[in-house]
């Protein structure tokens, strides 16, 4: 066997998955598809308790200039509230090119601008076949184990399952990083919902640093099924008029998924030895509007479970699904509270206005009950 772990996707649950393998003394090899560090549009946004899933400390020179403090919601008739709440502000790239750095110190091996092209399941092992995309080498290993962590275009999970994708896009997201001024505060995050501009979650401001060490505020939102360019246009417009946002446009960037969002087994950790982490597994919590948490924790519990499997020779994708019970379930209830059940914005309106008490308290109990879980029982917020 050339490795006991081959991990497709070099972001934060192939990273954190890598790590704990290696330090248990598992051969593992993880590869991703770009130059690192890349850029991956991202909120970056994560809750206190994310430390504790990653199990170290993040440091500081990996995070933003501003730290965000306070969250403030405007709901669909343009009322808002506020409350503090601190938060982690990070960019994708320095982030992950750190928790890419961690594993290799470990003794993860890794590869960059390398695609885990293909995966063959034979009797008690894995034929990979991964591309050197620079070098055009195609090269053939084997595997005991192997993880999908790349993301929400999984090439694994869609050579398994392709009928979990659209040949159409099913959604997407868009920013604008603007060089200027606004009457913000920089220590807030903004979140706006409203269906015309939004029609999965909410959309969003917030202050980011990028690579020339300036800080600029960042204009985003996300549609499905439609033209989200026209939205973010739309809000845009919407947010300029509202708070004196000045300034140029000096960056675009998003994504988009063919991952059918709306699919009832979005939610999918794997087969056999191959299990899916983070987005590729369907972890994409619309609610929440936030998903590393669940992308680290699944990227721990991946190799939690694969230890286990080998120390008592049971079937890792069973171990695997009874530590991911709790995520999972969470997933699955809240796609199922997603804003598209909603045809109107006053009818959002009114489900909103009615559970954000409830939100907040739930917010406040589960923080602090948090901080005396254990990191793999973590309870992801909101919920």
């Amino acid at each position: 066997m050339d490795y006991d772990v081959v991990i497709a996707g070099g972001g934060v649950a192939g990273s954190t998955a890598a790590r704990f393998l290696a330090e248990s003394g598992f051969k593992t090899l993880f590869v991703e598809r770009h130059k690192t560090p890349r850029n991956k549009p991202c909120s970056g946004i994560q809750f206190g308790y994310f430390e504790k899933i990653l199990g170290v400390k993040i440091p500081r020179e990996r995070l933003c200039n501003i730290e965000l403090k306070k969250i403030k919601m405007y709901l669909p008739d343009g009322s808002s509230f506020g409350s503090h709440f601190k938060m982690f502000n990070f960019m994708r790239k320095p982030f992950d090119d750190w928790l890419n750095i961690i594993a290799q110190d470990a003794g993860a091996e890794f590869i960059d601008e390398c695609v885990c092209q293909s995966v063959e399941e034979k009797d008690g092992y894995n034929k990979v076949t991964l591309v050197k995309t620079k070098e055009k080498e195609t090269v053939n290993l084997t595997a005991k184990y192997v993880i999908d962590a790349s993301g929400l275009r999984p090439k694994l999970r869609n050579q398994i399952r392709p009928q979990d994708f659209s040949s159409d896009f099913q959604g997407a997201t868009l920013n604008y990083y603007i060089d200027g001024e606004a009457d913000l505060d920089p220590e807030t995050l903004y979140q706006f919902w409203n269906m015309d501009w939004n029609n999965a979650m909410f959309a969003w401001i917030y202050i980011k640093t990028l690579d020339d060490g300036k800080d600029y505020w960042v204009v985003g939102t996300g549609y499905n099924n439609d033209d989200i360019t026209k939205r973010q246009e739309l809000f845009y417009t919407a947010m300029k008029e509202k708070f004196n946002i000045t300034g140029e446009i000096v960056k675009r960037e998003g994504y988009k998924t063919s991952m059918n969002m709306y699919s009832k087994d979005r939610v999918w950790l794997g087969q056999n030895r191959i299990l899916m982490v983070g987005d590729a597994a369907g972890l994409v919590d619309m609610v929440r509007g936030v998903g590393m948490d669940a992308a680290a924790l699944s990227g721990r519990l991946a190799a939690k479970a694969i230890m286990k499997a080998e120390k008592k020779n049971s079937e890792v994708l069973k171990v695997y699904s009874k530590f991911m019970k709790r995520v999972t379930s969470q997933t699955i209830r809240n796609q199922q509270r997603e804003i598209n059940i909603f045809k109107t914005n006053e009818e959002l309106h009114t489900y909103m206005k009615k559970s954000m008490v409830k939100m907040g308290i739930k917010m406040i109990l589960q923080s602090n009950l948090n901080k005396i879980r254990s990191p793999e029982k973590q309870v992801l917020l909101p919920q």
